[in-house]
């Protein structure tokens, strides 16, 4: 079952790409895959409803072109690109070593790597369909063989209004024994953004990626990634969510050599009437790989938080490591959290676990802090503050672990004072 299809937005969608695009017949395989917002009656977006987003009248945004005078680099020290409104701005990014190539590709590339995939819930997924057939352009990003990049890049998305939806569409390829340390930042003032992003880790490489979500407040942001993981190979990810209205952050996760592995970590903070959702999928293939899953949130208020993270393990995929754990402090009774691990196995040599804890901050040890003279904000601040730095500390570079905390204080501090 879907919503009621919201005529308005697929008839913009329609226009939008039969007036900008030149190989429309081609975007139009993928336009045609999208009806309406999956609703609540389809099992994975049961915890994280569309209805509002479904009513919202507006339309894919046609990038204005010009130059902008604006950088907003969360590192003092890194190289950065710059998106605005959904496009790659040049003028706006800094010059990358010569061992970083940016092109751009074409939908059939596109549409081979998502064959080869055969991924039925991400061929139907929403962000998949309307950013492949709306993006302006399909930005690729590769690092060399042999190469290591000395500071962090940084991925910086922004612009947008409230009547209009943005499609950024990025491939991150590292290629054999490479390595890259990638901070995104979104702070989308769009209606709608749904950045759309594949990620292959070549052979013997290593990508460590931080995103943060810190979009305006009325703004959906529907984010997919679709890893592809080689043989010895590490992917480490966090996810900082803290801004938007609605904030899903979902990864499909394929771990497609022998002893390869991922990290998916993740920290969301909410209040007012936000909702953040973390989903996962992370498909053990091959024999000898790790996963590890660790997600934590704090809620206020009326917010709704969600964590959804499920590992199938493919019969042949002896001696896996799986492991999954969510927990979450709820700082209101209105507050409302969703946790949904699961795990799904073919195989009979494996270790896997998976859990999940909802509780509330421990009034013994707010009443000892009180009794050693701090007020009840502080007191919250603190064990809240203790609450965090762990999956923080444990998740993050030293590069940027600083700036990571600083962020994570800014949000945790504002939801206490809503």
């Amino acid at each position: 079952m879907q919503h009621k299809p919201n005529e308005q937005f697929k008839s913009k969608l329609e226009k939008f790409v039969n007036d900008n695009f030149e190989d429309k017949f081609l975007r139009k395989n993928f336009l045609n895959r999208f009806n309406s917002w999956p609703s609540s009656k389809i099992e994975s977006w049961k915890l994280s409803r569309l209805g509002k987003l479904s009513r919202k009248e507006i339309s894919p945004l046609l990038p204005n072109e010009s130059d902008f005078d604006k950088n907003i680099k969360f590192l003092k020290r890194s190289y950065s690109l710059v998106f605005y409104d959904g496009i790659y701005r040049e003028s706006l990014s800094d010059k990358l070593p010569e061992n970083i190539e940016i092109s751009f590709f074409e939908i059939k590339e596109l549409e081979e790597f998502l064959n080869k995939c055969g991924n039925q819930e991400i061929l139907s997924h929403p962000t998949l369909n309307i950013t492949a057939s709306c993006a302006k352009n399909y930005l690729k990003i590769k690092i060399k063989k042999n190469f290591s990049l000395d500071l962090p890049l940084e991925i910086i998305q922004y612009g947008g209004d409230s009547k209009h939806s943005i499609h950024p569409l990025i491939l991150v390829e590292l290629e054999e024994n490479s390595a890259l340390n990638l901070i995104q930042l979104y702070k989308s003032s769009s209606a709608l953004i749904a950045p759309l992003e594949i990620v292959k880790v070549g052979k013997n490489s290593n990508l460590e990626i931080v995103k943060i979500f810190d979009d305006s407040d009325y703004c959906h942001n529907l984010s997919l990634t679709i890893k592809i993981i080689e043989e010895n190979s590490e992917c480490k990810s966090f996810n900082l969510i803290k801004g938007g209205a609605f904030s899903r952050s979902e990864n499909h996760v394929f771990l497609k050599g022998e002893s390869s592995s991922v990290d998916l970590n993740g920290v969301y903070l909410s209040s007012d009437d936000q909702h953040h959702d973390l989903t996962s999928v992370i498909y053990h293939n091959v024999p000898n790989c790790r996963s590890s899953q660790k997600v934590r949130g704090v809620l206020n208020n009326n917010s709704s938080g969600v964590f959804q993270g499920k590992v199938v393990v493919e019969k042949n995929a002896q001696k896996s490591d799986a492991h999954q754990m969510s927990r979450v402090l709820l700082l209101s009774d209105k507050a409302n959290s969703n946790s949904k691990p699961e795990l799904e196995i073919y195989a009979d040599d494996v270790i896997c676990s998976h859990g999940a804890t909802v509780g509330e901050l421990d009034e013994d040890q707010i009443f000892y802090l009180l009794s050693r003279g701090l007020n009840k904000e502080k007191a919250q601040h603190i064990m809240i503050d203790a609450f965090l730095t762990e999956i923080i500390e444990d998740s993050i570079n030293a590069i940027y672990l600083e700036n990571i905390k600083n962020e994570t204080i800014l949000g945790f501090k504002k939801i206490l004072e809503t």
